[in-house]
């Protein structure tokens, strides 16, 4: 390749010295194609765009073309998208004013090809269908125009033959050295035709395998939209029949237990247990509409949660007055999402968390912090409590149920407790 560079770098210059303007605009397509060989994308790219304007300056559109759509594939190919499309349009432009059937079915390829870099599938279909209609009908039209030159050179050869035969009779070693000339000449049209009808015939069955291919890809793509979308639907009949269902007869428990306990006169041990139920009914509620909630929801985003988590801290706050909360959030991450999965297993970290430092750790301040890390994000959960011994206590089911949401989330939990010293739950997700 460092030769070949040389040598096309030497023939610009050439070029160059004798102003010729097509001679030039061909070696700038050429130079920048070994640098794109040599993976030096930036160097190519500046040979590309010198052909385009060298060919733009002597009106050469077909040339304009070609080298818009090389400059394209190489911007597609090193993900730099939005300035391919500039040059996919410009050359789609030009090659259709120049009537250049290559560069327009390279065109109408390079179409395909960035809308399925930026994940537009219909668009993408829509463009390989153009791109294969058109192939097919300039393929047509090449088998019909090549039939034709055939038929040139034959009539060509005959006739060639028959003057060959009449100046046999005035000079036979010129006939005999003349036939010698076309003998040789037919062989080499014939190998040329041979491997020209062999090249179209393999790259035909190339461009039908890539097709083919595509077609099973955005085939695959629209069976998981597919799928999606069945989904989302059976979530969100699953999410009425248990607001509409399971909801209304927890409602009804409640509204029974209320009048079961002020319509009769009842112990107090009775009482005390009746409240106890409806309590716990009522917290069951709140848990099936959080679930609910994030069943509507293909996606879940911090703000979301930040939202529902004040909704909780508030209530916490009305049931303990003597606790502050602080709940903060980096604006950075206000957009970031999750899947509806991951989102609640988050949201019900810090409900839990948050809930045993009320019932257990005696706290003057709890704080909940959500910031941004180099590989992922860390969700703190903190208060000023009495803590505990690691190495002593026994965790029950809250503590287990941390560690295992943060398993199922496939994220980092850390607890860190000193007895005096307060406690420090630590969530870390690193990203994908």
């Amino acid at each position: 390749l460092e030769n070949a560079l040389d040598y096309f770098k030497y023939s610009l210059d050439i070029e160059k010295e004798l102003k010729d303007q097509k001679g030039i605009a061909e070696s700038f397509n050429n130079v920048g194609a070994v640098y794109y060989y040599m993976q030096e994308i930036d160097s190519a790219l500046v040979y590309f765009k010198g052909s385009a304007d060298t060919e733009r300056a002597i009106g050469n559109l077909a040339g304009v073309g070609t080298s818009y759509n090389n400059i394209a594939q190489v911007l597609m190919e090193n993900d730099r998208l939005q300035e391919a499309k500039i040059y996919i349009d410009s050359a789609y432009y030009f090659a259709t004013q120049s009537k250049t059937s290559e560069d327009i079915e390279l065109a109408l390829l390079n179409y395909s090809q960035f809308y399925e870099a930026k994940n537009n599938l219909k668009l993408a279909y829509q463009y390989y269908k153009d791109y294969s209609a058109y192939k097919d009908s300039i393929s047509e039209q090449s088998n019909i125009k090549s039939l034709q030159e055939l038929e040139v050179k034959y009539q060509t050869e005959r006739k060639e033959k028959e003057i060959l035969s009449q100046r046999a009779d005035i000079a036979e070693k010129e006939l005999s050295l003349s036939k010698k000339n076309i003998q040789l000449f037919g062989l080499g049209v014939f190998a040329i035709v041979l491997a020209l009808l062999g090249y179209l015939f393999y790259n035909q069955q190339k461009l039908k395998n890539r097709q083919l291919k595509k077609e099973n890809e955005l085939q695959d793509a629209l069976l998981k939209i597919e799928t999606q979308t069945r989904l989302q639907e059976q979530r969100l009949r699953i999410s009425r029949d248990l607001h509409d269902n399971i909801g209304a007869q927890l409602t009804f428990i409640i509204s029974s237990l209320d009048n079961l306990k002020y319509g009769f006169k009842l112990p107090e041990n009775v009482s005390s247990k009746i409240q106890s139920i409806a309590t716990f009914t009522s917290s069951t509620i709140t848990d099936l509409r959080d679930t609910i909630w994030a069943m509507n929801k293909s996606e879940i985003s911090f703000e979301d949660l930040q939202s529902r988590i004040s909704n909780f801290i508030d209530k916490a706050n009305l049931a303990a007055t003597h606790i502050s909360f602080v709940f903060n959030l980096e604006n950075a991450l206000k957009d970031q999402t999750f899947t509806s999965v991951v989102g609640m297993n988050i949201y019900r970290i810090i409900q839990e968390a948050v809930n045993n430092a009320i019932k257990y750790a005696h706290a003057k301040t709890i704080e909940v912090r959500i910031s941004e890390e180099e590989n992922g994000m860390k969700i703190s959960i903190l208060d000023d409590g009495d803590g505990f011994d690691l190495d002593a206590v026994e965790f029950g089911n809250g503590l287990n149920n941390l560690k295992k949401r943060a398993h199922d989330i496939q994220a980092s939990l850390k607890i860190d407790s000193k007895l005096g010293s307060g406690t420090h739950i630590e969530l870390t997700m690193f990203n994908a």
